[in-house]
């Protein structure tokens, strides 16, 4: 058994581990985002829920708010720097879709459109939002689920240990945008040389 006589008393935060890091789409037509966001949790059985917080500040809010649709959509392991590029930057300032060679594909329950390029696709209609100090907390029935012939088991749920090399989980304190060594060039060209499978 491990001693605690080690153990400081640090600043409040919302460490976590571990952390899923997914891809959100949201939005109608000519006006959709997608961002990566971790703040992400299953709420509910039956029927399927699922709970996401973004601050009203960012763009991709008010999409949610007014379509009262989104999608989470399950990044292959090697999209990890695409995840990091369109969390890190805002659509008022660029086209995430056009800078990192991701594919809007319309879905068949919601309006918000789902990434092809991701193995699994959650379309999620809101159903409550909660209005928290520092994010608003959305609260979404999953009412249909894509998901690629690799990710499923025999019984066709979906099981992540079929994904090669595993998912993307982060350790640590969750955070919207990273406080050490950013540099969103740097990051840009590495998320361009990623390539669709």
């Amino acid at each position: 058994m491990r001693s605690s006589n080690t153990k400081r008393l640090v600043e409040p935060n919302t460490t976590l581990y571990p952390v899923p890091v997914v891809l959100i789409a949201c939005g109608v037509g000519d006006s959709i985002n997608v961002f990566s966001l971790n703040r992400i949790a299953s709420c509910n059985a039956e029927p399927p829920m699922i709970s996401i917080s973004v601050r009203p500040q960012r763009a991709s809010h008010d999409l949610i708010d007014k379509t009262r649709s989104f999608s989470v959509n399950i990044p292959w392991p090697e999209m990890e720097v695409v995840s990091n590029f369109v969390g890190t930057t805002s659509m008022r300032d660029l086209d995430k879709w056009e800078h990192v060679a991701l594919s809007p594909v319309e879905a068949q329950m919601v309006s918000a459109p789902l990434i092809d390029e991701c193995p699994v696709n959650l379309e999620c209609q809101v159903l409550e939002k909660l209005t928290l100090p520092s994010h608003s907390l959305f609260v979404a029935q999953v009412i249909a689920i894509h998901a690629d012939e690799d990710v499923l088991n025999d019984r066709h749920e979906v099981d992540y240990q079929l994904v090669k090399g595993g998912l993307t989980y982060k350790a640590g304190q969750v955070r919207e945008r990273p406080v050490e060594n950013f540099r969103p060039k740097e990051l840009l060209i590495k998320a361009q040389e990623w390539q669709p499978k």
